[in-house]
């Protein structure tokens, strides 16, 4: 008889709870901040999408009534659905088991194989959601920042402030009059947002605006909070996201390179906290207007287990199964070559 999963291949819940633990230390990677999470009691279901066309008024008829008569019946028009199915994403390492014996290191041997892995399991995922959202291919409401804005973020004269205002405005056309909630900066746009002179003029000093001449150009320099801060408060977007997490790019036995994950020169705007999401048993899901949603059947879960020959290696492994998806591209505006 073979023996099961669980008996080779055991989630080991001290090991998970290390993984775990290390995700909010993470602060630069934002992807499981910036999907709503749909839990799925399946692998795979439907999304069932509304048409938001059906509650958008009946501009053909006229609602008065006369005596006697039969009232005006509004039109409808069809609703449709996404297929959606969660994929399996898991990474593992191999320790010898005279490594774990001979380690002179603090810690267990099996702890630091656990973040490594977990680590590299975050990358890829972060990288997935930066390759959805900064896709001009799905979010074919698009265009580049000097068309959009004026200019680039980083050139002289270009209102920054006022060049996402428009931006708003973009999503708010496109998405049946529902401001966005929510904007992705590349990390090279949010420090150039911190150094443009419209965006420090809206400095202040507890309630009182500033009369350091910052809109002049001043001296000081915004942190990133700061930027944050007057997103939300001056253009009423309340989920502001830095994308500043890098990544090694080159393939082992090449030398060492990194890059930005988050495109350091695009911008995401849109509607992502939307979703008031049901799941029904049939893992049938209805949500609320949303660009993108994370669908997850399985959280981040780690294990360990021994090679079948004996006192060889030993395994370290985390997985986890979800998919990043696209809803509604009508719900969202990438802006690139901001820079």
């Amino acid at each position: 008889m073979a023996s099961s999963y669980s008996n080779y291949h055991p989630v080991d819940e001290i090991l998970t709870s290390l993984v775990s633990e290390a995700v909010p230390s993470d602060s630069q990677l934002i992807a499981s901040q910036v999907f709503e999470t749909v839990k799925i009691p399946q692998r795979s279901g439907t999304l069932l999408v509304e048409n938001t066309r059906n509650f958008m008024g009946s501009p053909d008829l006229d609602t008065r009534r006369a005596p006697g008569a039969s009232r005006a019946l509004i039109g409808s028009f069809d609703r449709t659905s996404l297929i959606y199915k969660a994929e399996t994403h898991g990474l593992g390492d191999k320790i010898a088991m005279e490594e774990i014996a001979d380690s002179q290191y603090p810690g267990s041997e099996e702890a630091r194989s656990a973040r490594k892995v977990r680590r590299s399991l975050m990358l890829s995922k972060e990288k997935r959601a930066a390759d959805l959202l900064f896709n001009a291919a799905v979010f074919t409401n698009t265009n580049n920042c000097t068309a959009v804005m004026g200019g680039k973020v980083n050139a002289a004269g270009t209102d920054a402030l006022t060049g996402l205002d428009k931006v708003k405005d973009l999503v708010f056309q496109a998405s049946h009059g529902i401001n966005p909630d929510s904007i992705v900066l590349g990390r090279g746009v949010a420090r150039s947002l911190a150094r443009n002179a419209e965006f420090r003029s809206y400095l202040t000093v507890g309630t009182v605006a500033n009369s350091f001449g910052m809109a002049g150009g001043g001296s000081l320099v915004l942190n990133d909070e700061a930027v944050k801060s007057i997103i939300r408060d001056v253009l009423g977007i309340p989920n502001v996201y830095i994308g500043s997490a890098r990544r090694e790019t080159a393939n082992p036995g090449a030398t060492s390179a990194e890059g930005q994950i988050w495109t350091d020169d695009s911008l995401f705007c849109g509607i992502l906290k939307g979703s008031d999401a049901i799941v029904s048993k049939t893992a049938g899901v209805k949500s609320m207007p949303v660009a993108a949603l994370n669908f997850e059947l399985m959280s981040l879960k780690a294990g360990q287990y021994d090679s079948t020959e004996t006192g060889i290696c030993r395994n370290v492994w985390a997985e986890e199964m979800h998919l990043f998806k696209a809803i509604d591209a009508n719900l969202g505006y990438l802006v690139t070559t901001c820079l």
